[in-house]
């Protein structure tokens, strides 16, 4: 499970503890949010309000608290109040309206797409008017206001123009092919984004000059927004940009300059570390959903110094918008599973929200919360304040055997309550324990709190968490617990032959003693992963007591030992393995269990070899052993090669067998010698010779 923290060698009391954002992440949140750090916060509680279309393209928060939203719905822009959505003009002409900026003199002004012309909104009478005309421009992707003056970011050429009175003028070139993103700081400087070599530049409206203060792996810039002393900028690499007719510069300099610095990288974060951190299952799970790009993205910090941080990355998908509250948080939204990311002033990251729609397109910060809206199918989110249900059920601990509980403790902040339920069965449900809260608790010092876990022994045990207040917090959550102990249990003892040949009557080695050594292996189960070590014992057939097999001075803890039997007199023998988990427990919880084998054979002794005779060209003889079958016969004439014989029956099955023996024909006249050797089925060699003579 990845939860179970037991320390080494196990100990009888063991621990479980969630601390880190997978632990927690394991579990299930409602209404509540887990942060990368490991914290558990109440979440908010939103209204959705449905809108028509199926995308929304760009927003604005009027000063009056209402928001506008540019759609896709034959160019329509929407007014959100708190009574709901209402349809305030559409654009003639316009497949979306992309952008939407606020003058100080509370003018609105609206860019679409297609389209180089910029529009003055009447919020009031629901009119759209065009006013200024925008050179060399074919769409208004972003808009941005400082003062009374006007900034649109436009495409194919990437330029940026000011509009002020009516008047419109080219002031800054990107060198790019569109400026995406818009946004002022308070300085009054102007901050853009571009694509498709993902740049970032500082115009300043003082002197009409820019500086590039980013410059990104990627290819988009989708969103700016102001952040300290700075902007925030989401940067994206997406798989399926738009392909130009002909070549941008972007292009021609990877084709003539293949190694070249591609911008600042982004940094992945490891699957499951971190929100947002998502494995590939798009071979899965991906249907081909209208709109769903493919890509990665990143937040950045950019300083005024051009100073360089990075906040948070995604691992499948990309970053549409981005806002900052008033609190220092950044908020974002993502491409894909309708998420919404938010990275605190500390960095911690979190999802935020998580909603059905498949993207988030659109999202800005509210006075006491948030505000963002879906592509898909379009919609309106508004929080509407801390989520008065916020919840917390975290996943199951299994301690592998029934136990019993101790204390429970935890590390939170503000108001919460915590409880414990336990049972038999893996998936909870009927016959587990009912929730109940800690006995006798209260504080524990190093800023822990705990009390005792009342609920009743059991093998499973499972905890949830009520997040009561807006401040509320949990960042660990221990359980003590001690498992039944529970025996290492012993299977499949073999005892063989430490070093076994095949047809040894052939070997050179045969003239020596086969080695006593007898390799003992079993097999083991030890369901706790308790420190075990092993005694063996021997006993012959017909006796009474075991025998200890001697392991040395230092414990057995390995499953297989050498042993040797030179001190064993040959017969029928049974080992017994014994299993001690007393090293990790206390000596009334240790436990052993014992297996012992079926019988065996110790046999150290050479059969022999009588009755030698020859009667040219054939031979006989009778090989013997007292405990093991004669197994291998093998002759040899005047030191030559050693051929395999065999039996009168030609079965090697008895302890006694008659040998036949075919001598080769036309031996010289004289004396010869003729050398045999026999093998038991225990490896043993017992030989002869005789001198014959052919006259």
């Amino acid at each position: 499970m990845g939860l179970l923290a037991v320390p080494a060698g196990a100990v009888v009391t063991a621990t479980w503890s969630v601390e880190t954002y997978q632990q927690f992440d394991a579990g299930d949140a409602t209404s509540a949010f887990i942060t990368s750090a490991g914290e558990l916060r109440p979440g908010w509680d939103t209204k959705r309000t449905a809108l028509e279309g199926d995308a929304v393209w760009s927003s604005l928060k009027l000063a009056d608290g209402s928001v506008l939203l540019g759609s896709d719905a034959g160019g329509a822009i929407f007014r959100i109040t708190g009574d709901g959505s209402k349809k305030l003009v559409s654009i003639p002409g316009a497949i979306a309206v992309v952008s939407l900026a606020q003058t100080s003199d509370g003018a609105v002004w609206a860019g679409a797409m297609p389209g180089n012309r910029l529009y003055k909104i009447d919020v009031g009478g629901g009119k759209a008017t065009a006013t200024a005309t925008l050179k060399d421009a074919e769409t208004i992707w972003a808009l941005t206001a400082a003062g009374n003056t006007v900034y649109a970011g436009t495409g194919p050429s990437g330029k940026l123009f000011a509009i002020a009175g009516g008047t419109a003028k080219e002031v800054f070139d990107t060198d790019d092919k569109r400026i995406t993103a818009l946004t002022v700081t308070s300085d009054g400087m102007i901050w853009m984004g571009t694509s498709e070599r993902a740049l970032v530049f500082r115009f300043d409206p003082k002197d009409g000059k820019g500086r590039a203060m980013a410059d990104f792996a990627g290819n988009e810039v989708s969103s700016l927004a102001p952040y300290r002393d700075g902007v925030v900028a989401a940067a994206n690499e997406l798989a399926d940009i738009p392909v130009p007719t002909g070549k941008t510069p972007v292009q021609v300099e990877a084709a003539e300059k293949p190694n070249a610095a591609k911008g600042q990288p982004t940094k992945a974060p490891d699957v499951g570390t971190k929100p947002g951190a998502d494995k590939d299952v798009s071979a899965v799970t991906d249907l081909g959903r209208k709109g769903a790009k493919k890509g990665k993205g990143a937040l950045f910090r950019i300083g005024s110094d051009g100073r360089l941080d990075q906040l948070h990355a995604l691992t499948q998908t990309y970053f549409t918008a981005v806002a900052v509250s008033q609190n220092g948080s950044v908020y974002a939204g993502a491409a894909d599973k309708g998420r919404v990311y938010m990275v605190d002033g500390e960095g911690a990251v979190a999802t935020a929200f998580d909603v059905d729609e498949r993207a988030v397109s659109q999202v800005w910060a509210e006075k006491s919360g948030v505000g963002f809206a879906t592509d898909d199918t379009a919609a309106f989110y508004r929080t509407t304040g801390r989520a008065d249900q916020a919840r917390y059920v975290s996943d199951v601990l299994d301690a592998k055997a029934v136990s019993r509980f101790g204390k429970l403790t935890w590390v939170a902040q503000g108001k919460t309550k915590i409880e414990t339920r336990s049972g038999n069965t893996a998936k909870p449900g009927v016959g587990w324990s009912e929730w109940q809260s800690p006995t006798q608790t209260g504080k524990l010092g190093g800023g822990n709190e705990g009390g005792k876990i009342a609920s009743a022994s059991g093998r499973y045990l499972q905890f949830r968490v009520a997040l009561e207040d807006d401040n509320a917090r949990v960042r660990r959550v221990t359980a003590y617990y001690v498992p039944q102990n529970q025996a290492t249990s012993i299977q499949d003892v073999t005892v063989d032959l430490a070093t076994k040949e095949s047809l040894p009557t052939l070997k050179d080695s045969a003239a020596k003693p086969r080695s006593p050594m007898m390799k003992i292996t079993w097999k083991v189960e030890n369901p706790d992963s308790d420190a075990t070590t092993y005694t063996l014992d021997a006993r012959r057939d017909g006796e009474a007591n075991w025998r200890p097999i001697s392991v040395g001075k230092v414990p057995l803890t390995a499953v297989t030992w050498e042993w040797n039997t030179e001190t064993y007199p040959d017969g029928w023998y049974r080992v017994r393995v014994t299993a001690s988990d007393a090293a990790a427990n206390s000596l009334d919880r240790a436990l052993t269990a014992s297996q012992t084998t079926t019988m065996f054979a110790i046999d150290n002794t050479r059969p022999s070899i009588d009755k030698l005779t020859i009667n040219y060209p054939r031979a006989q003889a009778r090989a013997s052993d007292a405990l093991s079958t004669i197994a291998e016969m093998a002759y040899s004439v005047d030191d030559g090669p050693w051929q395999l014989g065999s039996t009168s029956d030609g079965l090697y099955d008895d302890l006694a067998e008659e040998l036949r023996l075919d001598l080769p024909t036309g031996l010289a006249r004289g004396p010869h010698t003729l050398a045999v050797r026999v093998a038991d089925a225990a490896g043993n060699v017992g030989s002869t010779s005789v001198t014959f003579v052919i006259k």
